[in-house]
């Protein structure tokens, strides 16, 4: 191929080595610097963005890790419908322009005849060069909420519950930095019904959709804490807890003084203590008992009718996110200094 030829915007002049053709293409940012991502694996195919600064850090290693199901691949396979797309495009204007220049260098060499002389090959140039076929572009959901890893400043942004870094992926991912994204989460799907026209409210309060949202923003939440109490007690080289007692704000509160010699709920005042039982037990009631209070229930509260359902309002889910993350504070507080202390004779 004595000259190169035209490409799309979008793509590079082709170069070629040996029989090699090669020309990068460009994928579409958003306004911030965020492009698409799409989990391989196809029982979840979660979307999600990444920053195009941050990327090379996924490129250098050849991976990169769904921050909703953990599954770990090949950076190579997260590619979009729409990407997937816009590069099977780019291949065939690739190959086009290549078979356009071949005939073309063809065309400039002289008549081949064959060894009696009776048959000349000639080669016509197309009237004109080739002119490429835009290549096919989209536009990338919009950014509702950043997460930023605290273990080297990744940037994710996320359309559902967030569980690992993609950079970081399971074995390195912050479990604060999850734990706050989901409380970030939960906060944005309590503010949804308030966001909205007053018809549409209506709509959604009439439908059941207030409480529903009021109940997963408050199951979400405890949930996250939980799973941060787990997490930073397994990272602070502490034996598996037996009968698993994060799921009770007084039995994880004993795990803790036991373990830590510390007090997670110390820094509460007695409503916000209050606030912290009720919020795991209801979250209890509603993801084992259909949110139908029971005996159990009615003892560790001292509130409710057995048999009666629970009633979730918004105000006393907000009250449980500001209670979690001063707990989560605490809990992040003691097993740092766990940490340190056992770091400190190893060094």
């Amino acid at each position: 191929m004595s000259r190169s030829f035209r490409v799309p915007d979008g793509m590079t002049p082709p170069e070629r080595a040996g029989e090699l053709v090669t020309s990068s293409l460009s994928i579409p940012l958003d306004p911030d610097g965020f492009f698409g991502r799409e989990c391989p694996n196809r029982e979840c195919l979660a979307y999600f963005k990444v920053h195009v600064d941050d990327y090379g850090q996924a490129r250098a290693v050849h991976r990169l890790t769904c921050p909703i199901c953990g599954v770990t691949d090949s950076d190579e396979h997260f590619h979009t419908p729409e990407q997937i797309k816009r590069v099977r495009a780019g291949e065939i204007e690739l190959a086009r322009g290549v078979v356009d220049q071949t005939f073309r260098d063809l065309a400039r060499r002289p008549p081949t005849r064959n060894s009696r002389g009776a048959i000349t090959f000639q080669w016509r140039a197309p009237s004109r060069p080739h002119v490429p076929n835009p290549l096919p572009t989209y536009v990338e959901r919009q950014t509702i909420r950043t997460f930023v890893c605290a273990n080297g400043g990744h940037r994710a942004v996320i359309y559902d519950l967030l569980s690992f870094c993609p950079y970081c992926g399971p074995e390195k991912t912050p479990p604060r930095a999850v734990f706050d994204d989901n409380i970030a989460a939960m906060s944005r799907l309590l503010a949804v019904v308030t966001e909205l026209p007053a018809e549409a409210q209506q709509a959604i309060q009439a439908s059941g959709g207030t409480t529903a949202l009021a109940e997963r923003a408050l199951g979400g939440a405890i949930a996250a804490l939980q799973t941060l109490a787990k997490q930073l007690h397994s990272q602070a080289d502490k034996p598996a807890a037996s009968g698993n007692p994060w799921q009770n704000a007084d039995r994880l509160q004993r795990q803790w003084l036991h373990d830590f010699s510390a007090d997670p709920l110390a820094d509460l005042d007695a409503k916000e203590v209050r606030n912290l039982r009720l919020a795991f037990a209801r979250r209890h009631v509603l993801e084992h008992n259909g949110g139908v209070m029971d005996e159990r229930y009615r003892q560790e509260t001292g509130e409710g009718i057995v048999g009666h359902r629970l009633r979730i309002r918004a105000g006393f889910v907000e009250e449980a996110f500001a209670v979690a993350v001063a707990v989560a504070n605490r809990l992040e507080a003691t097993a740092t200094e766990r940490l340190h202390a056992v770091e400190a004779p190893n060094q």
